[in-house]
């Protein structure tokens, strides 16, 4: 077999065939910093630069070089036993988006009769290189102390410096969901209503019914529940659906849900629940379910434009998924099986005014600079009641 010890690297843009190529016209443009707008990063010197495609590919192709390819040799162990770098005979780097924090890449590694999928996180501002860096070991801690598949795996990270600006350019590699999409609320023209779109570029946008929009909010919920540790309070914050922190993948009309992102894992508020019985675990087990069940109804129309509220399917698959998940961390031995039925007599114990007075402490405690907030506080009363009627269903 035809030893390759560097397989050829080809760029392009998601959605394109066309190869981009050193020196060509994208080659040298401006990278925007998010979908709106274009970068422009000050040098340590105090010049003003942008970080450019031609800037974004070489950092990749660097990166993914390094140490004789050593973090995609590992990725690649972790798909398939016997891989090896003569196998491979390319490798796409696909840019697929300009988010709020990274400029992420499919990585697709060619190799004999196999194709494997990966995606670099590219940070380049320090604000998102320094959130690169700790969104990598806290997706490591998780894996390590949460076996789970409800995250990606990370298989390396690090820092290229840009040979044409001299800026810093940061950087993971880690599991690629394959057939799983993005979905934000988006008008429908058929009828005017905002409903889920999936944005699935290879066989086209489409809405999907209330059905699966509330179990799409029930897996995301359950994963939110499964890794909060209701002992330290600790859990995966922040998260925002407009970010699209949450992808799915509908097959047969059954959606899957993963999350993609973990930028940190700590605790909201500090308290001792050493003690399996206290009362602080519940106290906390419900300002969870009020923060999980508000945030969960917050996006962005069509992921970038105004702040929109979901229905009440929102609110209904939030809090079976809330419940899926303490049951699923009960057979997983992270909590006492037993736990199901004390919680849900504690819930069952809070009136629909005792909610609204909490969920008002609980946004009070959120940034009132945030967009999210005029949005919030215009459905809070409605939300308590729904949430309240939706605890009900829970009655034993």
């Amino acid at each position: 077999m035809l030893i390759r010890e560097n397989p050829p690297i080809k760029f392009s843009l998601s959605g394109q065939e066309q190869i981009i190529k050193p020196n060509g016209e994208l080659w040298n443009a401006p990278l925007p910093v998010t979908r709106k707008k274009n970068a422009q990063i000050k040098s340590g010197k105090g010049n003003s630069f942008s970080i450019t495609y031609g800037d974004y590919f070489e950092a990749a192709r660097t990166f993914i070089e390094k140490n004789y390819h050593t973090v995609l040799l590992k990725a690649l162990s972790c798909s398939e036993q016997d891989m090896r770098l003569e196998h491979v005979s390319e490798i796409q780097v696909i840019l697929e988006k300009h988010g709020q924090f990274y400029h992420p890449a499919k990585i697709v590694v060619v190799a004999d009769d196999s194709s494997f999928f990966f995606v670099l996180n590219v940070a380049i501002s320090q604000t998102s290189i320094d959130c690169a860096g700790n969104e990598y070991l806290t997706l490591q801690k998780l894996h390590a102390e949460i076996p789970n598949r409800f995250i990606p795996l990370v298989y390396g990270h690090g820092k290229i410096i840009s040979k044409r600006s001299d800026l810093p350019i940061g950087m993971f590699l880690a599991q690629w969901f394959e057939g799983f999409h993005e979905f934000h609320i988006s008008k429908d023209p058929a009828d005017g209503r905002n409903k889920i779109i999936v944005w699935d570029h290879t066989n086209g946008n489409h809405f999907i019914s209330k059905e699966c929009a509330a179990e799409i909010y029930r897996q995301a919920a359950m994963i939110m529940t499964f890794f909060y540790n209701i002992y330290t309070f600790e859990q995966i914050f922040p998260w925002h659906h407009a970010a699209g922190d949450f992808v799915v993948k509908i097959k047969d009309n059954k959606p899957e849900v993963k999350l993609i992102t973990a930028r940190q894992y700590a605790p909201l508020y500090e308290a001792d629940t050493s003690d399996e019985e206290s009362d602080l675990i519940y106290e906390g087990l419900l300002i969870f379910i009020l923060i999980l069940s508000i945030r969960m109804r917050l996006d962005r129309l069509d992921g970038t434009g105004d702040v929109v509220w979901a229905d009440n399917e929102a609110v209904e698959g939030t809090i079976k998924g809330f419940m899926d998940g303490i049951h699923m961390k009960g057979e997983s031995n992270m909590i006492p099986c037993d736990i199901n039925n004390k919680l849900i007599n504690y819930l069952l114990s809070h009136s629909e005014d005792q909610l609204l007075e909490l969920s008002n402490i609980v946004v009070n405690s959120f940034n009132q600079s945030a967009p999210d907030i005029l949005v919030v506080n215009k459905n809070l009363s409605r939300h308590s009641s729904e949430l309240y009627q939706a605890i009900r269903k829970l009655e034993i």
